[in-house]
């Protein structure tokens, strides 16, 4: 019979040690260890490996080890994958294997109900975060090993239709942008040589939103800053509401409309950009430049130019200041526009319009895939499936 259990009852917890960044070497040398960050698991791509002298007092792990983010905007993120001594952003797991199995522990943690647990601890606290004390606070039913290698590789299954649907989605990305240099190429070398402006002489319309911000309601017109601008287009189902009378002041200086372009310029998120498809009267933040583009430019060329490296990169380049930095207005009206011919352009948006109606049939089964995959971890750390 399964029973409800503390996590501290099967698993115990060990945290990181933070050694000098004196210390710290971009190459290995005898005697170095890899010294293991969050960034390390979450960013593979990028070159962000860095060494360590090892000492027995380092707080290391194995790639089968399981290490939980313990602060911050990574709480509770699960790590796995990789060796080397950890630092104090993460704590790694030591389950009793005698009790339970670490793959079915790692589905536990990735569930929304520990993940659910972790970031309520981490919201009580000055800075989001948790101890070991709190972990003591997270119970789930546990049932017989043999019956956790069952729902493990049942999980297993689940998860791997998940990534498959995943990563073609990410294959339809890759294969517009593909698209997009085989008919164009390169903006910033312009092979083809097409017509060059810059992006003030392209454009109808410049600016960017609220200055000041209302007070949010429970009730009213949506407004969006950079974090609703992710994949191309505007999210609003997280948007905060302001007040109508509040909303009619920004709408003084005129509303974003359909195939307006929205770019963020300012925060972590600056290059961000999508094309506005709604009639809804919303506002935009003052991160957020709101572009008209020019009848002669298809909305859809221009979307896919201003997601292309060479301007991802000059974006970033651009932008000033220290602890935030902004992408000024009148640096982004001196970035170069290429405009081939409008023809062209058009073919262009006829092409992407079949991928992404192929790419939303691979979203609405990643949504099945989700709920599928979210409905089965329920039912497990609740002791409903077997």
């Amino acid at each position: 019979m399964e029973s409800f259990v503390k996590l501290t009852d099967v698993c115990d917890f060990q945290g990181g040690t933070q050694p000098p960044k004196s210390l710290w070497k971009k190459d290995l040398e005898d005697g170095y260890i890899r010294m293991l960050q969050i960034r390390d698991f979450t960013q593979r791509g990028k070159d962000n490996v860095e060494y360590i002298p090892y000492k027995k007092t380092l707080k290391t792990c194995e790639e089968h080890d399981i290490l939980i983010g313990r602060y911050g905007a990574s709480v509770g993120k699960i790590c796995t994958g990789l060796s080397g001594a950890y630092n104090v952003a993460l704590v790694k797991t030591k389950p009793n294997l005698d009790k339970i199995r670490r793959d079915f522990l790692l589905h536990l943690l990735r569930g929304t109900i520990f993940q659910n647990f972790i970031l309520n601890v981490g919201d009580r606290a000055a800075q989001a975060g948790f101890n070991k004390g709190d972990l003591e606070g997270f119970e789930f039913s546990l049932p017989p090993l043999d019956q956790q290698k069952k729902i493990a590789a049942i999980l297993d299954a689940a998860d791997a239709y998940r990534q498959k649907t995943k990563a073609l989605i990410e294959k339809y990305d890759e294969l517009t942008q593909s698209l997009f240099l085989d008919m164009f190429g390169d903006p910033m070398r312009n092979p083809k040589e097409w017509m060059e402006k810059s992006l003030g002489e392209s454009v109808e319309i410049i600016t960017y939103g609220l200055t000041v911000r209302p007070a949010y309601k429970k009730e009213g017109f949506p407004v969006i800053s950079a974090k609703e601008i992710k994949s191309g287009e505007v999210n609003f189902n997280d948007a905060k509401l302001i007040a109508k009378d509040d909303f009619d002041k920004v709408a003084n200086k005129g509303k974003p409309e359909i195939n307006e372009v929205l770019f963020t310029k300012t925060g972590a998120g600056i290059g961000q950009c999508a094309v506005i498809k709604v009639s809804e009267n919303f506002a935009i933040t003052q991160n957020i430049a709101r572009i008209k583009f020019k009848k002669s430019i298809d909305v859809t060329y221009i979307l896919f130019y201003l997601r292309t490296p060479y301007i991802q990169r000059l974006s970033h380049r651009e932008s000033k200041g220290n602890a935030i930095k902004d992408l000024q207005l009148g640096d982004m009206k001196k970035f170069k526009i290429l405009l081939p011919p409008i023809e062209l352009q058009n073919q262009f948006s006829e092409r992407v319009q079949v991928i992404e109606s192929q790419k939303k049939q691979a979203q609405a089964s990643l949504a099945q895939a989700e709920d599928l995959f979210n409905s089965l971890l329920q039912r497990a750390f609740k002791g409903e499936l077997s």
